[in-house]
């Protein structure tokens, strides 16, 4: 993952130079243990018809040998658009340069700041819906 300077905006997008707005919460996150366990994403949307669709990313913990829970959510808030697929469309783009972080050698940091830098913030109380009957 390239170095972001100082005195660059930040990726967030606030507008801000960095120094001033993420650069001391990303080095205390980098700091923070990561939760020990398997996980894997899936791209999606969150939202519906008429309040529109963000981009989102679902992570899923392994509970035990193939058996997955939904352990958190990550949404695109400044995104919103009408069409759901084109929502999807964006986080799958996203999810895949940050595993290709992980494929290159980055940490597990690396790929949660990848996302954070795109715009993605968890959402704490989220529900999953299925397209299945």
């Amino acid at each position: 993952m390239a170095k972001i300077g100082r005195n660059t905006p930040c990726p967030c997008g606030s507008g801000k130079k960095y120094k001033h707005c993420c650069e001391k919460k990303e080095a205390e996150m980098k700091l923070r243990e990561l939760p020990s366990g398997r996980f894997r994403y899936e791209f999606g949307s969150y939202g519906g018809p008429g309040r529109g669709y963000v981009p989102s990313i679902i992570g899923y913990k392994e509970i035990e040998p193939n058996s997955w829970k939904e352990h958190l959510c990550l949404v695109k808030p400044e995104t919103v658009l009408e069409d759901e697929n084109a929502a999807t469309a964006i986080a799958e783009k996203h999810l895949a340069v940050a595993q290709k972080t992980l494929a290159e050698g980055g940490s597990p940091h690396d790929f949660a700041l990848s996302l954070r830098h795109e715009g993605y913030n968890s959402v704490s109380d989220f529900h999953v819906v299925s397209d299945e009957g």
